[in-house]
């Protein structure tokens, strides 16, 4: 049989996951856990891939019929990739994924499906019902899921989306889901006290963290999140034991303490946050989970979601404790690996099924 090509952009066969700018060509993956979902009827798959970097190159994986097939870093320029060959002639689910999140650190980073080529044809996909929206850091990016606790360099090979929390919660829920997360941000700012690393700071944007040909305008919020589940405050917690950033271009200082005043801040934003969640997204149920079951960081979060929560509605949970973590459900750089996803996992599906 021979081979169609089909341009993805705006087809109705396909699931599309993840923020992206419409006015690209195919489906550029911006976000850690992008992805297209089809169902492909036939025995031959190809897609073709646009992809540039100059330093931290984007992973994708393609998963068939539940069977993750590949994980690999597409080669620079368009070139066509197989996704599965001499199947038998019947329908395969397919999921082409991004598995790294975006990289401010090289703006030349680019990576966008543009076309399919099958001797088959697509066929409507299965309507998942529930919505969901993750937002984090680099727990929710997936850093260090896949290597052993003895791998410390930061290197994209080190993230996974595929196996984090956010991947197997919206598939345990059949559920779409997309991902706002970035390695090492946080509420006020990075781990290393620079207010620019704030998640709530670009959360209106396509891609905030890119600052190349795309990712910066306004997102059109048309996603339409059922459940939405905030996973910050770690970096947060981090910035407390870092040194004060300056600013190289104003001179201007900036350092988080726990003090009492530092922690209102906290609670502040938080509840701004929140305000913002529910103004873009009035239909979502909110969640906002910690991975400290004490602290200065965990207390100025759980006040913020009780001044929330008869306005909005909105829940606490500690469905996992980095502290208790043990050796076999830790991944490399010191962050949590496949097995800690899981317990996750398995405490969010329950909270968000109450």
């Amino acid at each position: 049989c021979s081979m169609k090509t089909i341009a993805v952009k705006n087809h109705e066969c396909i699931q599309f996951n993840g923020r992206f700018d419409p006015s690209l060509p195919g489906f550029p993956m911006m976000w850690s856990g992008a992805g297209a979902e089809m169902t492909v009827e036939g025995s031959h798959l190809e897609v073709q891939i646009d992809c540039h970097y100059t330093s931290m190159a984007p992973y994708l994986s393609f998963t068939v019929d539940g069977v993750r097939s590949q994980v690999f870093v597409p080669q620079k320029g368009k070139h066509w990739y197989p996704v599965f060959l001499n199947l038998s002639h019947a329908s395969h689910r397919v999921r082409i994924a991004k598995e790294t999140q975006p990289f401010g650190g090289d703006t030349d980073a680019y990576v966008n499906l543009i076309a399919l080529r099958t001797n088959g044809h697509l066929a409507m996909p299965d309507n998942k019902k529930m919505r969901i929206e993750f937002i984090g850091d680099s727990i929710t990016s997936g850093e260090g899921c896949k290597g052993p606790v003895s791998f410390m360099e930061w290197v994209p090979m080190v993230f996974s989306s595929s196996d984090t929390y956010a991947r197997m919660t919206a598939d345990k829920l059949n559920a779409r889901y997309q991902v706002i997360s970035q390695s090492g941000w946080g509420i006020l700012g990075a781990w290393d006290n620079n207010p620019s690393g704030s998640i709530p700071g670009i959360y209106t944007k396509i891609c905030g963290p890119v600052n190349a040909q795309n990712g910066q305008q306004e997102y059109d919020f048309s996603f339409n999140p059922d459940k939405i589940v905030i996973a910050l405050g770690t970096n947060d917690a981090g910035a407390i034991n870092s040194p004060a950033y300056t600013d190289p271009v104003t001179g201007a200082t900036h350092k988080l303490t726990d003090s009492p005043e530092d922690m209102e801040r906290l609670t502040q934003a938080c509840c701004q946050f929140i305000d913002l969640l529910h103004e873009k997204n009035p239909s979502a149920q909110l969640y906002w989970i910690v991975f400290y079951d004490q602290g200065p960081i965990h207390d100025a979060i759980k006040a913020a979601v009780e001044r929330k929560q008869a306005e909005v509605g909105i829940r606490f949970a500690v469905p996992l404790t980095l502290d208790g973590m043990s050796k076999q459900e830790m991944g490399s750089r010191a962050h949590p690996g496949v097995k800690a996803h899981e317990k996750i996992s398995k405490a969010l599906v329950k909270l968000l099924k109450e």
